[in-house]
């Protein structure tokens, strides 16, 4: 199976804008072959939308950006994150999602397992936790589909949480992970983000695609830096930091290895990106003093 990384710099509550960029991106993953693009966590409406989330136009506007995108995925499915309403009168209002989007309607929705609540983080303010554990089967491969920081209690000395995702969704035997993030930028989050994905790999034994956010929304900057890991920790592919790309990578039959030879560059096959936002000026990482790093 073809997977696009869409890594785009989406801009909070700029739903025209955010709307015509990701069904670009997807026509571009397209024409390159892919079956499924991936995109990063509440891409519909941007990190973090914080307050706007209490006003129900708001997501209003989202579930319209969602039912636009969803028409253009005759072909090619869509993954990507957005806010959606809890229907259970109890608990917060919203979850934090991510919507599989194919043959104009959502087909699959996972919500978001853990909730940072420190440092630039306030979910637990806005979304209920998912207590559901469910895969989703496309094109012959079970996607164990994940959000950002569903995937960082593993690989650390000082785990934030009581459970890990992944220890449920392991149990249904998939094939790979998949997982839509909004990962700030710090001097020190490059790498422990990529020793985190490589610790989930390994102690799962699953090739993971990990799709972050670009761009700035306020004091907090995204840089990108989505990758494609192997069932044996290796960094199989790196996409760049602060600028948008969309890149496909091909899943091989046996589930364990990535293809390389499909490798491309899909904006007019060069190696070209979408745009290329002004590098940030380097700033001190602000993690909470009781967590291990910036945990995302």
């Amino acid at each position: 199976m073809k997977i696009g990384l869409a890594q785009l710099n989406i801009h909070v509550g700029n739903f025209k804008a955010n709307t015509e960029k990701i069904i670009h991106a997807l026509r571009t993953a397209e024409a390159q072959g892919a079956e499924l693009v991936v995109y990063s966590e509440l891409g519909i409406c941007g990190y973090p939308s914080r307050d706007f989330l209490e006003f129900d136009d708001y997501i209003s506007r989202c579930e319209a950006a969602i039912d636009e995108i969803a028409k253009h995925t005759a072909k090619t499915a869509v993954l990507i994150g957005a806010p959606q309403r809890n229907p259970n009168v109890q608990g917060k209002d919203l979850f934090n999602s991510a919507l599989l989007l194919y043959q104009g309607r959502v087909q699959h929705v996972t919500h978001k397992t853990l909730l940072p609540t420190y440092d630039i983080f306030d979910e637990c303010r806005y979304f209920e936790s998912n207590t559901e554990f469910k895969l989703f089967e496309f094109k012959g491969k079970k996607l164990a589909i994940t959000i950002c920081e569903d995937i960082w209690n593993v690989g650390n000395d000082n785990p934030l949480y009581t459970a890990c995702p992944m220890d449920e969704l392991i149990k249904l035997k998939p094939d790979v992970i998949l997982n839509l993030s909004a990962s700030p930028f710090s001097y020190v989050q490059h790498t422990e983000r990529i020793n985190v994905v490589r610790a989930n790999c390994l102690r799962y034994a699953l090739p993971m695609v990990y799709v972050n956010q670009v761009g700035a929304q306020t004091e907090i900057i995204f840089d990108g830096g989505s990758v494609v890991v192997g069932e044996k920790g290796n960094v199989l592919e790196q996409l760049p930091f602060f600028k948008e790309e969309v890149r496909v990578w091909t899943l091989a039959e046996d589930c364990g290895r990535w293809t390389t030879s499909d490798r491309r560059w899909t904006m007019d096959n060069r190696r070209r990106t979408l745009a290329r936002p002004p590098s940030p000026t380097l700033v001190p990482c602000l993690s909470h003093p009781r967590c291990p790093g910036p945990g995302y």
